[in-house]
């Protein structure tokens, strides 16, 4: 893998990380198109530079619920409540990525699952699209443990390439009743704990993965989605305040449509 591949590659995750349009799946596809075999173990090297994107937008709040965890657990005042709430948000994708650990790195080496997951992902922006906040919406104050576990379930589902994570788990979460703004910003912090367990247990179950990777790609590759998950961040909590996330269901249709045809032509450049 050349520098420039690594920047592009960074780039693409980086962007579509937070961009309701799979990451994974967009990763894994551009892996293809340049000729480089797909690997989760770069997959999630990157995916680490999205994590320390959101830590930088978002730091602030992910310390004040860690300090509201522990203060909470001593004091017993309730404080602890939104942090658990993330933890329990985040249980069903650590239970499915475990279970489900080698079909999900064989759907990363298949462009036709990648490409049903993106069209899938299409249907699921569209049917949220319409929907209209309560006049109740649910905020960090307001957040129930079974309300997180929806969103939980939401994320669990984008496990697989092509689907979704922030897609899914924004439309969980409005489906809910979330309110627009804490919707987009519950997705973002929800990616921590998925992202980084993920990152420390994958070199643990597959201790060769590490051996057969070059660090000066990777590194470069991390850099590159580091700065662009900032800025797509930025952008789709706009996106989402105005209601505007159908416009990516025609854009998922399009591509997953492409790498469905692609594939049954047998066009990709590495097997």
């Amino acid at each position: 893998m050349t520098t420039v591949q690594a920047i592009i590659l960074g780039v693409v995750q980086g962007l579509t990380e937070f961009l309701p349009v799979s990451s994974s799946g967009h990763l894994a596809l551009a892996q293809r198109v340049m000729g480089i075999r797909p690997s989760v173990t770069f997959a999630l090297g990157v995916h680490a530079g999205t994590a320390l994107a959101v830590l930088a937008l978002y730091g602030r709040d992910v310390r004040r619920m860690i300090v509201g965890f522990f203060r909470g657990v001593t004091r017993r005042d309730g404080s602890a409540r939104l942090a658990l709430c993330l933890v329990v948000t985040s249980i069903p994708a650590a239970i499915v990525g475990f279970a489900a650990s080698d079909a999900v790195e064989a759907a990363f080496s298949s462009p036709l699952s990648v490409g049903i997951g993106l069209l899938l992902s299409g249907i699921v922006l569209w049917a949220v699209d319409a929907h209209r906040a309560s006049r109740r919406a649910v905020t960090e104050r307001t957040i129930t443990y079974r309300q997180a576990l929806g969103v939980g379930i939401a994320q669990a589902i984008a496990v697989f390439p092509g689907i979704s994570r922030s897609g899914m788990t924004i439309s969980g979460a409005l489906g809910l009743g979330f309110d627009r703004a804490f919707a987009a910003a519950y997705s973002f912090i929800a990616s921590l704990p998925v992202i980084l367990g993920a990152v420390v247990l994958w070199p643990i179950s597959n201790p060769d993965a590490l051996a057969a990777l070059d660090p000066k790609p990777l590194i470069v590759a991390m850099v590159a989605s580091f700065a662009s998950g900032i800025a797509a961040m930025l952008v789709l909590r706009s996106i989402v305040q105005r209601g505007k996330l159908r416009g990516f269901s025609y854009y998922l249709w399009a591509v997953g449509l492409a790498a469905i045809l692609w594939e049954t032509k047998g066009l990709w450049l590495a097997k």
